[in-house]
Order: structure tokens, then C-alpha cells, then sequence
């Protein structure tokens, strides 16, 4: 008997969840790389190294040309040599970051005498009015890409 329900359970478990999983649509992409083009490739490289631990990963292409750092999740980034243009974005237009705890970001920032703002630009300031909690920064690489650093790995 008991084998019985826990046999009728396990029939029903899929039809117990809150959404049925053809109801819920498939992802139809995901994210595979960022793609950055840069003055001077082996400072991005040892800039994003220092920064977020970042590890080089083999690219397919001859030296002198482009340069892959892997991220989590299987994302990479890819610092491409060459610009001689300098980047004018506003900081709205950014690429996220998110770690565990914003300490050791700021105090890597101080070490090295860089700044950081909040969302609205305020230098030093920490943005700290997302309703979920996570803190956020804002940074420039050594091209002057922004880059958004929370701390949503705390979660």
C-alpha cells in the first residue's frame, strides 16, 4: 500500500508545482560574450585580472589579436586591441559586475587611486537605493568603459 502512494505521489509531483513547465518559455538566447576595444590590450588585461580575478582563456586567433578573459557563468570577455578613438558613453550604458561584497572592489580602488560614483555621478558615493538591497558602484577601465559593480552575490 504504501508503495502504492508514494508511486500515485510521484505521478502527481509535476502537476503539484505552481506552473506547468510548458507554460513557463524557454530562454531563446543567452549571453555569450562582451566584446571591448582598447588602446592598450595588456593593461585591460591585467586591469580586469586585478580587479574581478578574471583568467585569460585561449583565443583562436594570432598574437596581436584579440584576447578572451573568462567571466562566470561561461560568458567571456573579449578586449580587442586597436582603438585610438577615445570612448564617450554616458554611464547608464555599462556592463554589470556583481560580487559578493563591495569592500574589496573600493579598497582595490583606493590602492590604486581610482574613484567611483553612484548612478548619478556623486564621486565616493555608494548607490544604495535599490528596493532589493544590493549596493552598486560605478567605475571606468583604463579605456573608459563603465562598469556597474554590485554586490548581488551576497543573496
Amino acid at each position: 500500500m504504501r508503495l502504492r502512494v508514494l508511486l500515485f505521489a510521484a505521478l502527481l509531483l509535476p502537476f503539484a508545482t505552481p506552473a506547468l513547465a510548458q507554460d513557463r518559455p524557454a530562454p531563446v538566447a543567452r549571453l555569450d560574450h562582451v566584446a571591448i576595444w582598447v588602446a592598450d590590450q595588456q593593461k585591460s588585461i591585467d586591469f580586469y585580472r586585478a580587479m574581478f580575478g578574471l583568467g585569460e582563456i585561449p583565443a583562436p586567433f594570432p598574437p596581436g589579436g584579440p584576447r578572451w578573459m573568462r567571466l562566470a557563468n561561461g560568458v567571456e570577455l573579449h578586449i580587442q586591441p586597436g582603438r585610438v578613438e577615445p570612448i564617450n558613453q554616458p554611464r547608464r550604458v555599462h556592463m554589470a559586475v556583481a560580487v559578493a561584497s563591495l569592500d574589496p572592489i573600493i579598497a582595490q580602488l583606493k590602492a590604486r587611486g581610482q574613484g567611483w560614483t553612484d548612478i548619478l555621478g556623486t564621486p565616493g558615493a555608494i548607490n544604495n537605493s535599490r528596493t532589493d538591497g544590493i549596493r552598486q558602484i560605478f567605475l571606468q577601465d583604463p579605456d573608459g568603459y563603465w562598469i556597474e559593480v554590485n554586490d548581488a552575490l551576497k543573496l
